[in-house]
Protein backbone atom coordinates (compact mmCIF):
# COMPACT_ATOMS: atom_id res chain seq x y z
CA UNK A 1 0.00 0.00 0.00
CA UNK A 2 1.49 3.36 -0.94
CA UNK A 3 1.70 6.00 2.14
CA UNK A 4 -0.29 8.39 0.28
CA UNK A 5 -3.38 5.40 0.38
CA UNK A 6 -2.00 4.27 3.78
CA UNK A 7 -2.85 7.74 5.22
CA UNK A 8 -5.71 8.36 3.95
CA UNK A 9 -7.52 5.22 4.58
CA UNK A 10 -5.67 6.00 8.18
CA UNK A 11 -7.09 9.63 8.29
CA UNK A 12 -10.84 8.02 7.29
CA UNK A 13 -10.78 5.63 10.03
CA UNK A 14 -9.46 7.60 12.60
CA UNK A 15 -11.99 10.62 11.91
CA UNK A 16 -14.93 7.67 12.29
CA UNK A 17 -12.99 5.84 14.85
CA UNK A 18 -13.19 2.44 13.21
CA UNK A 19 -11.05 -0.54 13.58
CA UNK A 20 -9.43 1.10 17.03
CA UNK A 21 -9.62 -2.39 19.03
CA UNK A 22 -6.86 -5.35 19.17
CA UNK A 23 -6.37 -7.13 16.51
CA UNK A 24 -5.53 -10.12 18.41
CA UNK A 25 -8.14 -10.55 21.13
CA UNK A 26 -10.78 -7.95 20.35
CA UNK A 27 -10.52 -5.76 23.28
CA UNK A 28 -10.99 -1.82 22.95
CA UNK A 29 -8.82 -0.93 26.24
CA UNK A 30 -5.81 0.32 24.90
CA UNK A 31 -3.03 3.16 26.00
CA UNK A 32 -1.34 4.99 23.05
CA UNK A 33 2.42 4.61 23.42
CA UNK A 34 3.63 5.83 20.61
CA UNK A 35 2.16 7.97 17.21
CA UNK A 36 3.08 8.98 13.28
CA UNK A 37 1.45 10.75 10.73
CA UNK A 38 -1.53 12.39 13.15
CA UNK A 39 -3.76 10.02 12.35
CA UNK A 40 -1.83 6.38 13.24
CA UNK A 41 -0.82 5.24 16.78
CA UNK A 42 0.70 2.11 18.22
CA UNK A 43 -1.25 0.93 21.29
CA UNK A 44 -0.68 -1.07 24.64
CA UNK A 45 -3.88 -3.68 24.44
CA UNK A 46 -4.49 -3.67 28.20
CA UNK A 47 -5.84 -7.20 28.24
CA UNK A 48 -3.39 -9.30 25.95
CA UNK A 49 -0.72 -6.67 26.17
CA UNK A 50 -0.33 -6.68 22.55
CA UNK A 51 1.55 -3.62 20.71
CA UNK A 52 -0.88 -2.86 18.04
CA UNK A 53 -1.02 0.06 15.25
CA UNK A 54 -4.35 1.78 14.99
CA UNK A 55 -6.19 2.08 12.90
CA UNK A 56 -5.96 -1.34 11.88
CA UNK A 57 -6.40 -3.16 8.10
CA UNK A 58 -8.57 -5.57 7.54
CA UNK A 59 -7.43 -8.89 6.91
CA UNK A 60 -8.29 -8.87 3.33
CA UNK A 61 -6.31 -5.68 2.75
CA UNK A 62 -3.56 -6.48 4.39
CA UNK A 63 -3.42 -10.23 2.29
CA UNK A 64 -4.13 -8.59 -0.89
CA UNK A 65 -1.48 -6.16 -0.77
CA UNK A 66 1.05 -9.08 0.10
CA UNK A 67 0.44 -10.32 -3.66
CA UNK A 68 1.88 -7.36 -5.27
CA UNK A 69 2.65 -4.76 -3.14
CA UNK A 70 4.85 -5.79 -0.52
CA UNK A 71 7.97 -5.32 -1.27
CA UNK A 72 11.51 -5.85 1.46
CA UNK A 73 14.01 -6.16 -0.71
CA UNK A 74 16.01 -9.61 -0.89
CA UNK A 75 13.42 -10.99 1.63
CA UNK A 76 10.82 -10.81 -0.99
CA UNK A 77 12.58 -10.20 -4.27
CA UNK A 78 12.29 -13.12 -6.44
CA UNK A 79 16.37 -13.71 -7.66
CA UNK A 80 16.86 -14.54 -11.54
CA UNK A 81 18.09 -17.98 -12.31
CA UNK A 82 22.03 -16.84 -12.26
CA UNK A 83 21.72 -15.23 -8.96
CA UNK A 84 19.69 -18.12 -7.39
CA UNK A 85 22.74 -20.49 -8.69
CA UNK A 86 25.26 -18.22 -6.54
CA UNK A 87 23.21 -17.72 -3.28
CA UNK A 88 22.66 -21.70 -3.59
CA UNK A 89 26.42 -22.17 -3.95
CA UNK A 90 27.51 -20.82 -1.07
CA UNK A 91 24.45 -21.37 0.74
CA UNK A 92 22.79 -17.84 1.33
CA UNK A 93 25.57 -17.10 3.68
CA UNK A 94 26.17 -13.28 4.17
CA UNK A 95 23.29 -12.36 2.42
CA UNK A 96 20.00 -11.11 4.46
CA UNK A 97 18.13 -14.38 3.88
CA UNK A 98 20.83 -16.21 6.05
CA UNK A 99 19.39 -18.90 8.15
CA UNK A 100 22.76 -20.03 9.31
CA UNK A 101 22.44 -18.29 12.50
CA UNK A 102 18.53 -19.54 13.27
CA UNK A 103 19.97 -23.11 12.20
CA UNK A 104 22.32 -22.35 15.23
CA UNK A 105 19.84 -21.41 17.55
CA UNK A 106 17.80 -24.38 16.58
CA UNK A 107 20.76 -26.81 17.12
CA UNK A 108 21.56 -25.26 20.53
CA UNK A 109 17.79 -25.94 21.80
CA UNK A 110 18.81 -29.51 20.47
CA UNK A 111 16.22 -30.18 17.45
CA UNK A 112 17.42 -33.32 15.99
CA UNK A 113 18.56 -34.01 12.62
CA UNK A 114 15.11 -35.35 10.53
CA UNK A 115 13.15 -33.02 12.58
CA UNK A 116 10.07 -31.89 11.47
CA UNK A 117 10.03 -28.16 10.91
CA UNK A 118 6.74 -25.96 9.83
CA UNK A 119 8.37 -22.96 8.46
CA UNK A 120 5.35 -20.39 8.65
CA UNK A 121 6.24 -16.96 6.12
CA UNK A 122 8.16 -18.51 3.73
CA UNK A 123 8.60 -16.12 1.29
CA UNK A 124 10.26 -17.28 -1.79
CA UNK A 125 12.00 -20.43 -0.36
CA UNK A 126 15.52 -19.55 0.86
CA UNK A 127 14.98 -20.14 4.67
CA UNK A 128 13.43 -23.77 3.50
CA UNK A 129 16.19 -24.66 1.38
CA UNK A 130 18.91 -24.30 4.09
CA UNK A 131 16.70 -25.53 6.84
CA UNK A 132 16.47 -28.54 4.19
CA UNK A 133 20.06 -28.67 3.66
CA UNK A 134 20.28 -28.60 7.28
CA UNK A 135 18.97 -31.99 7.37
CA UNK A 136 15.29 -31.17 8.75
CA UNK A 137 12.25 -32.36 7.23
CA UNK A 138 10.55 -29.04 6.25
CA UNK A 139 6.89 -27.69 5.03
CA UNK A 140 6.35 -24.46 4.30
CA UNK A 141 3.05 -22.03 3.96
CA UNK A 142 3.93 -18.44 2.16
CA UNK A 143 0.89 -16.42 1.72
CA UNK A 144 2.17 -14.52 -1.34
CA UNK A 145 1.14 -16.81 -4.56
CA UNK A 146 4.08 -15.71 -6.41
CA UNK A 147 6.63 -15.90 -4.17
CA UNK A 148 5.21 -19.40 -2.90
CA UNK A 149 5.45 -20.69 -6.97
CA UNK A 150 8.58 -19.45 -6.57
CA UNK A 151 9.47 -21.39 -3.55
CA UNK A 152 8.26 -24.66 -4.72
CA UNK A 153 9.74 -24.29 -8.46
CA UNK A 154 13.11 -23.41 -8.04
CA UNK A 155 13.70 -24.28 -4.51
CA UNK A 156 11.89 -27.76 -4.49
CA UNK A 157 9.78 -26.57 -1.29
CA UNK A 158 6.72 -28.38 0.16
CA UNK A 159 4.06 -25.77 0.17
CA UNK A 160 1.40 -26.85 2.84
CA UNK A 161 -1.67 -24.51 4.37
CA UNK A 162 -2.00 -24.01 7.72
CA UNK A 163 -5.72 -25.47 6.93
CA UNK A 164 -4.08 -28.91 4.99
CA UNK A 165 -1.45 -29.48 7.80
CA UNK A 166 -1.60 -32.48 9.90
CA UNK A 167 -2.31 -31.03 13.65
CA UNK A 168 0.03 -32.26 15.98
CA UNK A 169 2.97 -33.47 13.62
CA UNK A 170 5.68 -30.79 13.58
CA UNK A 171 8.41 -30.58 15.92
CA UNK A 172 9.24 -26.87 15.42
CA UNK A 173 6.58 -23.97 13.99
CA UNK A 174 9.08 -21.22 13.10
CA UNK A 175 8.48 -17.96 11.84
CA UNK A 176 11.29 -15.72 10.91
CA UNK A 177 9.83 -12.13 10.79
CA UNK A 178 6.43 -13.02 10.06
CA UNK A 179 4.38 -12.52 13.26
CA UNK A 180 4.81 -8.33 13.18
CA UNK A 181 2.58 -8.71 10.22
CA UNK A 182 0.03 -10.86 10.69
CA UNK A 183 -3.71 -10.07 11.23
CA UNK A 184 -4.14 -11.81 14.43
CA UNK A 185 -0.96 -12.51 16.66
CA UNK A 186 -3.70 -14.49 18.84
CA UNK A 187 -4.46 -16.68 15.31
CA UNK A 188 -1.31 -17.55 14.66
CA UNK A 189 -0.24 -18.42 18.12
CA UNK A 190 -3.61 -21.09 18.13
CA UNK A 191 -2.16 -22.48 14.60
CA UNK A 192 1.34 -22.90 15.82
CA UNK A 193 -0.09 -24.61 18.76
CA UNK A 194 -2.16 -26.57 17.24
CA UNK A 195 0.24 -27.78 14.51
CA UNK A 196 2.82 -28.73 16.99
CA UNK A 197 3.43 -32.24 18.61
CA UNK A 198 3.34 -32.20 22.21
CA UNK A 199 6.81 -31.08 23.56
CA UNK A 200 7.25 -29.61 20.42
CA UNK A 201 8.77 -25.94 19.66
CA UNK A 202 7.28 -22.44 18.44
CA UNK A 203 10.90 -20.48 17.58
CA UNK A 204 9.80 -16.79 16.65
CA UNK A 205 12.30 -13.72 15.64
CA UNK A 206 10.43 -10.69 15.27
CA UNK A 207 10.98 -6.99 15.87
CA UNK A 208 11.45 -6.24 19.64
CA UNK A 209 8.74 -4.10 21.04
CA UNK A 210 10.33 -4.12 24.47
CA UNK A 211 9.99 -1.04 26.54
CA UNK A 212 14.18 -1.10 27.32
CA UNK A 213 14.92 -0.73 23.86
CA UNK A 214 12.20 2.02 23.22
CA UNK A 215 14.28 3.75 26.21
CA UNK A 216 17.68 3.48 24.99
CA UNK A 217 16.85 3.80 21.20
CA UNK A 218 13.64 5.97 20.97
CA UNK A 219 14.10 6.62 17.61
CA UNK A 220 14.81 3.55 15.70
CA UNK A 221 12.31 2.06 17.99
CA UNK A 222 9.80 4.17 16.54
CA UNK A 223 10.39 3.41 13.20
CA UNK A 224 9.86 -0.12 13.63
CA UNK A 225 6.02 -0.24 13.30
CA UNK A 226 3.37 1.60 10.76
CA UNK A 227 2.33 0.28 7.93
CA UNK A 228 4.72 -2.56 7.05
CA UNK A 229 4.58 -3.44 10.67
CA UNK A 230 1.14 -3.45 12.38
CA UNK A 231 2.02 -4.95 15.45
CA UNK A 232 5.56 -5.58 17.82
CA UNK A 233 5.82 -8.83 19.81
CA UNK A 234 7.73 -8.40 23.28
CA UNK A 235 8.30 -9.86 26.38
CA UNK A 236 5.18 -8.25 28.22
CA UNK A 237 2.73 -9.95 26.01
CA UNK A 238 4.45 -13.24 25.28
CA UNK A 239 4.67 -13.33 29.62
CA UNK A 240 1.07 -12.41 29.63
CA UNK A 241 0.04 -14.82 26.88
CA UNK A 242 1.86 -18.26 28.01
CA UNK A 243 1.24 -18.50 31.51
CA UNK A 244 2.12 -22.29 32.27
CA UNK A 245 4.28 -22.88 29.02
CA UNK A 246 8.15 -23.48 29.47
CA UNK A 247 9.90 -20.00 27.57
CA UNK A 248 12.65 -18.53 26.71
CA UNK A 249 13.04 -15.05 25.70
CA UNK A 250 15.93 -12.47 24.49
CA UNK A 251 18.28 -11.96 21.63
CA UNK A 252 18.90 -13.62 18.73
CA UNK A 253 22.77 -13.75 19.96
CA UNK A 254 22.27 -16.32 23.32
CA UNK A 255 24.81 -18.74 22.82
CA UNK A 256 24.66 -22.48 23.20
CA UNK A 257 25.35 -22.06 26.91
CA UNK A 258 22.56 -19.99 27.37
CA UNK A 259 19.98 -21.65 24.98
CA UNK A 260 21.03 -24.88 26.85
CA UNK A 261 18.63 -23.33 30.21
CA UNK A 262 15.62 -23.65 28.21
CA UNK A 263 13.02 -25.92 29.70
CA UNK A 264 14.98 -25.33 33.46
CA UNK A 265 13.19 -23.02 34.79
CA UNK A 266 9.60 -21.54 32.98
CA UNK A 267 10.35 -18.22 31.99
CA UNK A 268 13.43 -17.40 31.08
CA UNK A 269 13.91 -13.67 29.75
CA UNK A 270 17.26 -12.30 29.09
CA UNK A 271 17.80 -8.99 29.11
CA UNK A 272 17.64 -7.27 25.41
CA UNK A 273 18.90 -4.24 23.89
CA UNK A 274 19.24 -5.17 20.07
CA UNK A 275 16.37 -4.45 17.22
CA UNK A 276 15.47 -8.12 17.15
CA UNK A 277 13.53 -10.42 19.81
CA UNK A 278 13.73 -14.30 19.70
CA UNK A 279 11.41 -16.35 21.68
CA UNK A 280 10.90 -20.31 21.99
CA UNK A 281 7.71 -21.63 23.58
CA UNK A 282 7.34 -25.65 23.99
CA UNK A 283 4.21 -26.62 23.48
CA UNK A 284 3.16 -28.75 27.15
CA UNK A 285 3.45 -32.43 27.03
CA UNK A 286 -0.06 -34.26 28.36
CA UNK A 287 0.21 -34.27 32.06
CA UNK A 288 3.93 -32.53 32.43
CA UNK A 289 4.75 -30.81 35.44
CA UNK A 290 6.06 -27.15 34.88
CA UNK A 291 9.29 -26.09 36.14
CA UNK A 292 9.52 -23.78 39.33
CA UNK A 293 11.63 -20.79 39.24
CA UNK A 294 15.10 -21.25 41.78
CA UNK A 295 14.58 -17.86 42.73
Amino acid sequence: MGKLQYFLQSAGRWLTRTRMQCPSCGSSKRKVVDRKYVVTTLNRCLDCRLLFRAPTTPEVESIESYQSEYAQGFTTDCPKPEELQKLKEKNFRGCNGDFSNIIRILRGLKVPDGAKVYDFGCSWGYGTCQLARAGFAVDSFEISKPRASYAAQFLDAKLVTPEAAQPGSYDVFLSSHVIEHVPSVAAMIDTAMRLLKPGGLMVTFTPNGSDELRRREPVGWHMMWGNVHPQLVDEDYLLKRFTSENLLIGPSTLDEEQLSKFGTERAIVHPNHNFELFAVVQKPRSNEPIPVPSH
